[in-house]
């Protein structure tokens, strides 16, 4: 089995598909490090001089009127049956941050956490899954930042993988490479999780350098730049955790790819197959409910992420018989995320081993 895997090592390798991906990852980076510096600079020195500028008359105004307007503000609370704090009576004086534009951070903060979620409490009534669903939101992984813009990138690594995974052996196939590879191998069995570990294994740098050089020209933008935001030791913790998870599923879906080419035999339709999968996720997910922690994108940006949240609608009766809908948050773990995953990628597999075992490939 060793033989065999490092001949298909040096098979993996040796493919233009496999260099290409290569080339593309660079030409990724490069995109995202020229978007980065066009669309995350801090405010210029006139922009933040007017800012300051508007910002001194409106305050310049609250002090004569902010006594009477609070008080107007506490009496609509009042006819609302709202605290005052509930109404916004206590957000009310001017914020030299209200005339700036906004400054997207390499790490998030609590104001871009704020302004992508919003202040209120989660839609739950399980304190626990309020909680959950707190901490994932002030993930550095989401809201407005550099570093939740590189958790979109990740997906584009592990779609470039699952293409190598499928090219690896519909062209083998197609191209009758294979059949004669039998003549000399003949325990398929051999032959079919010699290919799949040798993908599995052979993409890891593909993923671990393509994502570090995504980190990388990500960082020394927001440096250059000067808004870093709070980086500490621990953001870098949750950065290497992440890494090592986008490295985990970046295998499994390359042999989650050949498991596919083994099955349908051409590339582009196993291709096809994924993106209809994955857009019929996206599309229409939201009406199968609480099933939705059970879709293989659902489950990715839960093991992505550590941690996902999605919505669902509770239509309950009120008084008068009239249904009204809330929405409720719910939680998908790291862990359950994972396994689906990865219980997915065994089910493919399985049958694509079954199949390579019958099925004539000449």
């Amino acid at each position: 089995m060793s033989r065999l895997l490092r001949v298909e090592l040096r098979r993996l390798w040796a493919r233009q598909v496999t260099r290409w991906a290569c080339v593309g990852l660079l030409a990724l980076v490069a995109l995202s490090g020229v978007a980065t510096y066009l669309s995350a600079p801090p405010p210029s020195d006139q922009e933040v001089a007017d800012a300051e500028r508007m910002f001194a008359s409106d305050q310049e105004a609250w002090e004569k009127d902010g006594a009477q307007q609070v008080a107007d503000c506490e009496a609509e609370a009042e006819e609302q049956d709202m605290t005052a704090a509930e109404w916004g009576c206590d957000q009310m004086a001017p914020r030299l941050d209200w005339y700036l534009p906004p400054t997207q951070t390499f790490v998030p903060d609590a104001a871009q956490q704020e302004a992508m979620f919003g202040a209120e409490d989660p839609a739950t009534d399980d304190a626990a899954t309020a909680a959950a669903v707190a901490e994932i939101r002030s993930s550095v992984w989401n809201g407005w930042s550099g570093l939740a813009s590189l958790d979109d990138l990740a997906i584009l690594l592990l779609l470039v993988v699952l293409v190598v995974g499928v090219s690896f052996v519909t062209a083998e196939i197609n191209s009758g490479s294979l059949g004669m590879w039998l003549t000399f191998e003949p325990r398929r069995q051999r032959v079919y999780w010699s290919k799949a570990v040798a993908v599995a294994l052979g993409t890891v740098p593909l993923v671990l350098v393509g994502f570090a050089l995504l980190v990388g020209a990500s960082y020394a933008v927001y440096a250059s730049y000067g808004t870093l935001g709070d980086l500490t030791g621990a953001v870098w913790l949750e950065v290497a955790a992440f890494t090592g998870r986008l490295v985990a599923a970046g295998a499994v879906l390359a042999a989650l790819g050949v498991a596919l080419g083994t099955l349908l035999k051409h590339a582009a339709a196993a291709v096809v197959l994924v993106g209809v999968v994955a857009w019929g996720c996206l599309a229409f997910g939201f009406g199968l409910g609480d099933a939705q922690r059970w879709l293989p994108t659902t489950a990715l940006s839960a093991w992505l992420q550590g941690g996902t949240v999605f919505t669902t609608e509770r239509c309950t009766p009120d008084a008068g018989g009239v249904f009204e809908c809330v929405p409720v948050d719910h939680v998908v773990t790291t862990a359950q995320g994972g396994l689906t995953v990865a219980a997915l990628a065994v089910v493919v597999t399985l049958l694509a081993v079954l199949v390579f075992r019958r099925r004539d490939v000449s």
